[in-house]
């Protein structure tokens, strides 16, 4: 109780004063019930296919337009990484849209994926 503010004392006491009870029986089933009944996911597919479509269609038109220049750079960055005396003036460039846009494309995934395991816990909950 030293690491109470002294507001905080008095409420401490009366809660402190309250004897515990058992939950009524039955009491977890009534709370399952109701998380069971829960609103669909469909927002969540929505926002998945917002953050993840035009991304995704931006990596495919970079890989499309600028292919060999993507493949040119991680070459250098894998020489560069072993070692090889070939890469001592390895450079490589890296595009901020492209890393945004992979970042956006994971978390359309993420939100996804969550949808995915919510809706299945929802069937799974209701049979």
């Amino acid at each position: 109780m030293d690491d109470l503010e002294p507001e905080e004392r008095s409420l401490h006491r009366v809660l402190a004063a309250v004897r515990p009870e058992p939950l009524p029986v039955g009491f977890r089933d009534v709370v399952m019930r109701r998380i069971s009944v829960q609103r669909g996911v469909a927002w969540e597919w929505i926002a998945a296919a917002a953050l993840a479509i035009p991304s995704f269609g931006y990596l495919v038109w970079a890989v499309l337009a600028h292919g060999a220049d993507l493949a040119a750079g991680a070459e250098r960055v894998f020489a560069a990484a072993q070692g090889l005396e070939d890469a001592s003036g390895a450079a490589f460039f890296i595009d901020g849209l492209l890393v945004i846009a992979v970042a956006l494309v994971g978390l359309g995934s993420l939100i996804a994926a969550h949808a995915m395991l919510r809706g299945a816990a929802h069937r799974t909950a209701t049979r």
